[in-house]
């Protein structure tokens, strides 16, 4: 039976190896058993992604390193290097320099053991960040070269539940440094160094009200609206009551010195017994006595630290702590750093997920409502009433799935859905409301290609510009992609060897020119034996003489010379060279430097790399049905390019190839081949009789390239 099916779209991507016998399903011929460093586009066709630039050297490439992101603006995004205590910054595509040749870096204090653990939230041009065993840290960027990065003074930190035993705390003073704290029973250990201890009082019940008329001397105590106000004058009391919460304010009449709200707090500065440490007071404490009324600060070396952060209705949100690891915390509305609990619509809240299961908060994502993803199950947080906003007396909390997440991977908000890892870290799922069911749901996303994360993810990131993509660095190194359009139902994985280097860290930051976003990494490399972690970044898709595809790769672009120097961070690697928008044959870079046939003026040099698209097996049908199981053979093909470059070669494998001589008689030979457009010519097929027929094309110079269509003739002979 003759048939000339046509594959003329390929956004269904790298389709599972389960799937190749299932013509039937509506992806099958849309997809790719094979798709390695081509991009399938929303509209269809296959696009060869461009290559990545060559930055900086990370500070030590012996120690693991990441990358967050920081957008103050869509003109000034930084890369932020992450490294083993300390802290390097990337804008327009390089280092920033403190003086030339010195990058700019910043103290950290977390090791490269924990920069993988990292979570972050930023508001403006801050950047809050949270690691289980380090208090929350802010980083803020004054200028370019002026940023600081230290952990967060709070107004009043979170407490846990106040104190409902026995044991009392005595305090040896209300204010100042070295005061005790002495309990009545074992209660203090060494790693409570650092944590807070609040005491409390009952005002009403040891104070007068502050009423107009009441005659005072100096020295008077008085309560109004639950805060405590010392005389500092003998009169009258005048007819404006005291509500400041600081100094000293005048009732008409009698000076009051505010003191405190009924409740203080002190920092634990040393550790003497079980009985005893040493403190100094952050906000004034109510009493000297032995009191129950005591409360432990919720975050400690000793409780542990959140690890998940988020900003939510503008308050800032901390979650999972090692002691509390179900509970989050919720700032002041609008005062980030003060989590002074009360019941007044804009207090502080806390609040503690409580089911069966242990549910470890993983991360927080704000919609509509707070996404919670947690080991178990994932949830949902807001109003009673959904519309209204969360207050201390109105949260609710609803268990919606129960896939449970992946920890240390940032999930990602795209557009009114949230993508994030289950919990095994190979399946990326879409948390989104449906309107039927009036819950959430959270579908595989991985469902027709299960195999390209079998390998497990380890950062996440998400590029709008130009192509709507998800990149995944997995566990083994390699870079997945996955096209996303939801609206045009389009979910397309791809896979991406970077030059056969390790990508261990992957952010988005909008490009300086302000036209795209860009993929910025941390690739693992050897090079000349050495292991080598550089900073690199997806550069634009371009057609000209600066068309860059290869890997790890730098630009000369100057007067014509014949030798190429700076290439230090390739030595020993067979390079890649286009000049003027020419191929010119590869070189090994030998003490950091090439030379070339002839004086070129912009030159491109970096690691080679193939493109690669393997369609699925071709069902074109036979006269008694499927196609499946019988000989067919391709006997020529049409293909359908768009501005590609020569070094395209077809066949059935990726062995038995020819390859589409792009140049023609017409073409100047003194010049660089002109990029293809359109149909080409009826090519002869250089496979045979074979079942499972299918369709390679590779790309192998360093040029553009776009499939747009495959369109073969074939015969397929029944049994």
């Amino acid at each position: 039976m003759k048939a000339s099916p046509a594959q003329t779209s390929f956004n269904a991507g790298e389709l599972s190896p389960l799937l190749k016998g299932r013509p039937s399903l509506d992806k099958f011929k849309n997809g790719c058993e094979t798709l390695e460093n081509f991009i399938p586009q929303i509209q269809g066709p296959a696009r060869k992604r461009p290559g990545t630039r060559f930055v900086a050297e990370v500070k030590d490439s012996a120690d693991a390193t990441r990358l967050l992101p920081f957008e103050y603006s869509t003109t000034q995004a930084y890369g932020l290097e992450f490294g083993d205590l300390y802290v390097r910054f990337y804008l327009d595509g390089g280092v920033v320099e403190s003086s030339p040749g010195t990058p700019y870096e910043i103290v950290s204090p977390y090791t490269s053991a924990h920069v993988g653990a990292l979570e972050y939230a930023q508001s403006a041009d801050v950047i809050y960040i949270t690691h289980p065993e380090h208090p929350p840290y802010k980083l803020a960027r004054v200028s370019a070269l002026s940023w600081t990065l230290t952990a967060v003074v709070f107004a009043w930190p979170p407490f846990n539940d106040e104190n409902t035993g026995t044991t009392t705390i005595t305090a040896s003073a209300v204010t100042g440094a070295g005061i005790t704290l002495t309990a009545s029973a074992s209660l203090f250990v060494a790693g409570d160094v650092g944590s807070y201890f609040k005491i409390s009082e009952i005002s009403a019940s040891k104070y007068n009200q502050w009423t107009t008329g009441v005659v005072h001397t100096a020295g008077n105590i008085v309560y109004y609206l639950g805060n405590i106000y010392e005389s500092a004058s003998n009169a009258t009391a005048g007819s404006r009551p005291p509500i400041h919460t600081s100094g000293t304010e005048s009732d008409g009449a009698v000076d009051w010195l505010f003191l405190h709200d009924g409740a203080g707090y002190a920092q634990v500065t040393a550790y003497t017994s079980a009985t005893q440490v040493t403190a100094t007071v952050v906000k004034r404490l109510p009493t000297t006595s032995a009191t129950t009324r005591w409360s432990e600060g919720a975050w400690s070396n000793r409780r542990g630290h959140p690890h998940a952060v988020t900003f939510y209705e503008d308050r800032l949100w901390f979650a999972g702590s090692t002691s509390r690891p179900q509970t989050l915390w919720a700032s002041v509305s609008g005062d980030y750093e003060n989590h002074k609990y009360g019941t007044n619509d804009d207090d502080a809240l806390n609040y503690t997920i409580n089911t069966q299961d242990m549910n470890t908060i993983e991360w927080l994502a704000p919609t509509k409502v707070l996404a919670i993803g947690t080991a178990n199950g994932e949830f949902t947080l807001s109003a009673t009433q959904i519309s209204d906003p969360v207050t201390p007396t109105n949260v609710k909390i609803t268990p919606q799935t129960t896939f449970g997440s992946a920890t240390d991977v940032k999930p990602l908000r795209v557009g009114s859905v949230i993508l994030f890892l289950q919990r095994a870290g190979r399946k990326l799922r879409e948390y989104a409301y449906q309107f039927d069911t009036d819950s959430f749901v959270a579908p595989n996303m991985n469902v027709l290609a299960d195999h390209v994360t079998e390998s497990g993810v380890v950062d996440l990131a998400y590029q709008q510009e130009p192509s709507q993509i998800v990149w995944a660095a997995r566990a083994d190194g390699v870079l997945a992609g996955m096209t996303y359009e939801r609206t045009e139902d389009v979910v397309g994985w791809h896979r991406h060897s970077i030059g056969g280097g390790i990508v261990e860290s992957v952010i988005n930051l909008p490009h300086w020119d302000g036209d795209q976003d860009v993929l910025w990494m941390i690739v693992r490399r050897t090079i000349d034996g050495d292991t080598k972690r550089y900073v690199e970044y997806v550069e634009k898709y371009m057609t000209d003489e600066y068309a860059f595809f290869m890997d790890c790769g730098l630009t000369y672009d100057g007067s014509p010379v014949t030798a190429i120097s700076g290439l230090d961070h390739l030595e020993g690697e067979e390079v890649a060279v286009l000049v003027d928008g020419a191929v010119h044959p590869n070189r090994t870079v030998a003490s950091g430097a090439i030379n070339l046939q002839s004086a070129a003026s912009v030159v491109n040099v970096g690691l080679p790399y193939y493109a690669t698209v393997k369609c699925m097996p071709i069902e074109a049908g036979s006269q008694d049905g499927t196609a499946q199981g019988k000989e067919q053979r391709i006997n020529n093909v049409v293909m359908h390019l768009y501005e590609t470059g020569a070094g395209l070669w077809y066949g059935p494998n990726l062995t038995d190839m020819d390859e589409y001589q792009v140049r023609s008689s017409n073409d100047n030979m003194d010049e660089p081949v002109p990029l293809f457009t359109g149909l080409t010519s009826l090519l002869a097929w250089p496979g045979d009789y074979e079942k499972g027929t299918q369709m390679c094309v590779q790309h192998r110079l360093p040029l553009p390239c776009t499939v747009v269509a495959l369109l073969p003739q074939m015969h397929t002979y029944d049994r």
